[in-house]
């Protein structure tokens, strides 16, 4: 199971550097800002930085609802989007069944 966590965090910590370089090629800094601030947590081992940068995803004005103008840039986008929840909700899940964060990475 640990080798399944410590390959989510991995991913995640990818999806969000990834997607923060799109999002600041489009100019939209607000959710960069976001990801790159509940990074710098999640590396630390803050597991509400996890719950935090799954709440951008609800309600009105969430990072769901960032259309950018460039297609390639928007495919680009949705997917590492939909990574960054897969892979944070996972962690989540795990966390929740018992499982531990170890912040020496």
């Amino acid at each position: 199971m640990a080798d399944d966590f410590d390959s989510r965090y991995q991913a995640l910590l990818k999806a969000i550097d990834e997607c923060v370089a799109v999002l600041r090629e489009a100019n939209e800094s607000q959710f960069a800002d976001w990801l790159e601030n509940d990074r710098a947590k999640i590396v630390t081992g803050k597991t509400r930085a996890l719950q935090h940068l799954l709440s951008a995803y609800g309600g009105a004005g969430s990072i769901n609802d960032i259309l950018l103008e460039d297609s390639r840039a928007q495919k680009r986008f949705s997917k590492l989007r939909s990574e960054i929840w897969k892979q944070a909700d996972a962690m989540l899940r795990e966390l929740d069944q018992g499982g531990y964060y170890v912040s020496k990475r």
